[in-house]
């Protein structure tokens, strides 16, 4: 009986003093972030555990060339076809430990000769030139590296002769004209495919001859807030209490890494980094990326700004010169 009270009390002696430490570390996070609540503190303790970087550099180096060598393009007769050009990101604090210092056009070099080493070694077809773009993404976690995108390919092997089917004789070309078949296929008119049908995949659609070719120009984007505009960078930028934020956030809900915004093609695009309360946009919680337009309220734990972006549009490319 005593040796049952003495371990109880034992374990309860441990529970207190493990309470103690996480009651004593949830105020030291209260004041490091500057949060008011307990809970609050939590929620910043589990984000940046969350971001840390994960993985030593060689393992990094392994998920760029994973990023970029599985990449490719599967032809209906089973052939593969290597793509010409390859778009990588990766986060701000990985590319110190992909190159030291920091050349995104070095390490675009290095990877498209991975990637074309790689090509030849499985024996998939390779363009004359193989490119790889990289990337820095604000709003991607610390140590992981998404698969690349890619665009344009090489060309498929040149398609075998036909070959006369058995039981079927040749007719030869010395033939009067009046002894051969007089029934002529028309020719089926030249379809162009479905834009709807094959937008999502660009590698495997041929060219098409563009009777007026354009160019997206993509908008710029800036934020307001109690009457002031606040340019974003084009290469796109995260919101927060960081210094690094262009919008100045004082306020304690609002976490120091709290949201990410990018220029995803033409669109402007922003993100929620799990943060400890949460990003809408027009009212909405996000999690993903979401698109915003001129108008549209963001907020961050509850301190909205508002999008204005410039016009933007395509423009026609025919009779201009470059100078």
């Amino acid at each position: 009986m005593y040796g049952t009270l003495s371990a109880l009390a034992s374990n309860l002696l441990i529970l207190v003093l493990f309470v103690v430490v996480i009651w004593v570390g949830l105020r030291i996070a209260q004041s490091i972030f500057g949060v008011e609540s307990k809970r609050a503190a939590a929620g910043e303790v589990a984000a940046k555990l969350v971001s840390y970087p994960t993985g030593s550099a060689a393992v990094l180096r392994r998920r760029f060339v994973r990023a970029l060598t599985g990449q490719h393009v599967v032809m209906p007769s089973g052939e593969r076809l290597a793509f010409a050009e390859l778009t990588v990101r990766v986060a701000p604090e990985d590319l110190e430990k992909l190159d030291p210092d920091g050349d995104l056009e070095r390490l675009g070099d290095d990877g498209a000769k991975l990637y074309l080493a790689h090509a030849e070694r499985c024996g998939w077809a390779v363009p004359d030139e193989v490119t790889v773009v990289v990337e820095v993404d604000p709003g991607l976690r610390s140590g992981w590296v998404p698969p690349a995108r890619g665009s344009g390919r090489a060309e498929p092997a040149a398609a075998a002769p036909l070959r006369t089917p058995v039981g079927w004789e040749v007719v030869p070309d010395d033939l009067p004209v009046v002894s051969r078949p007089a029934v002529v296929a028309a020719p089926a008119p030249a379809q162009r495919p479905d834009p709807e049908a094959t937008m999502n995949f660009p590698a495997l659609v041929p060219d098409l001859e563009d009777t007026a070719p354009t160019m997206n120009v993509a908008a710029g984007l800036s934020l307001e807030r109690n009457g002031r505009a606040t340019p974003i960078p084009l290469g796109g930028t995260v919101l927060g209490r960081l210094p690094e934020s262009p919008v100045r956030f004082e306020e304690p809900e609002v976490s120091y890494r709290h949201a990410a915004i990018r220029r995803n093609g033409t669109q402007w695009q922003v993100k929620d980094l799990g943060s400890t309360n949460g990003t809408t946009v027009d009212g909405q919680r996000i999690d993903d990326w979401t698109d915003v337009r001129t108008g549209s309220v963001i907020a961050l734990a509850g301190v909205r700004v508002t999008a204005v972006t410039d016009t933007s549009g395509t423009v026609h490319l025919q009779g201009l010169t470059s100078h």
